[in-house]
């Protein structure tokens, strides 16, 4: 008898285990579901959404910038290190380069000279100045789906949607969505980014398309387009979506697709400039204007 209670006993752990439910099988379902929703989600371009995304933004502003605050000094030890890391390459690329721009430095001035005389001769009207903001990148997002950063400047600033946004030396977003205290920018790598851009000094038409990978690439190259590696890649103004002539890149590949290799740190991002662009209206009448009244003759 005390053999068979022994066996009994021993069984009891196992047979629990078999009756206990498994908690991963649910869990795992629930989580896939919440991904899937995320994703579509994240995808809709709704005003609701949108509204959404910088309420969410909103909120959580302060608590980022209440971890930002104890992080700082570690963030900035670190991008010390690495500074410190790469300064020895850099010198030696500074040396190369300060002795190419010497050599180009008269002939600008010279250029700049008949530039100058040029356009006293010809009366040409000078470009607008364009005004400016700062802020500082508070968070940024670079996932296989979405490409975007967050500031803290919005509606306070002044700022609007479609804004352009430059980061060091080059295009780096423009303002997507602008709440009270916040914004979010959508990168040039996001797959939403469409900029159209001239390529090279034959200036080629193209499309700079993101595709949510590390850099950009050109799309609508015409087939008599020479475009070569190292050539820039400019704004066209084309559309009014962005001023003609910021700096985005070069190329840095080849074939129908070639990527441009951008000039911002879009992975590094610490300040940006928000641009005060908006196109200039053209003064259109109305229709009801431009029609000609019942009874009117119509010059033939």
């Amino acid at each position: 008898m005390r053999y068979v209670g022994y066996d009994q006993f021993r069984r009891r752990p196992a047979e629990a285990a078999l009756a206990r439910p498994q908690a991963g099988g649910l869990l795992m379902p629930v989580l896939l579901f919440v991904s899937v929703a995320l994703l579509v989600l994240s995808r809709l371009d709704h005003g609701y959404i949108a509204g959404a995304r910088v309420a969410i933004a909103e909120a959580v502003s302060p608590v980022l910038r209440t971890i930002m605050v104890p992080l700082e000094p570690l963030r900035s030890a670190g991008a010390a290190i690495g500074l410190a890391l790469e300064r020895a390459d850099d010198l030696d690329q500074l040396a190369n380069e300060n002795q190419r721009l010497k050599g180009w430095e008269a002939r600008a001035k010279d250029l700049e000279r008949q530039l100058a005389e040029l356009g006293a001769v010809a009366k040409t009207a000078r470009d607008r100045d364009m005004p400016f903001v700062t802020a500082r990148v508070m968070a940024t997002s670079s996932g296989p789906f979405v490409r975007s950063a967050m500031i803290n400047a919005g509606e306070g600033e002044k700022l609007k949607v479609g804004y352009p946004v430059l980061a060091g030396d080059g295009l780096a977003a423009r303002v997507a969505a602008v709440g009270s205290g916040v914004s979010r920018l959508l990168l040039i790598t996001d797959t939403d980014s469409r900029i159209p851009v001239f390529v090279g000094a034959q200036a080629a038409r193209a499309i700079l398309a993101g595709d949510n990978g590390p850099v950009p690439r050109l799309l609508f190259l015409t087939p008599d387009a020479n475009v070569t590696a190292g050539d820039e890649v400019v704004t066209s103004g084309i559309g009014g979506l962005f001023p003609r002539g910021l700096r985005i890149g070069t190329v840095a590949g080849s074939g129908d697709r070639p990527a441009v290799s951008v000039h911002a740190d879009l992975d590094r991002l610490e300040y940006v400039s928000i641009l005060f662009y908006e196109p200039e209206a053209r003064d259109v009448p109305p229709l009801e204007q431009r029609m000609p009244p019942q009874g009117a003759e119509v010059a033939r």
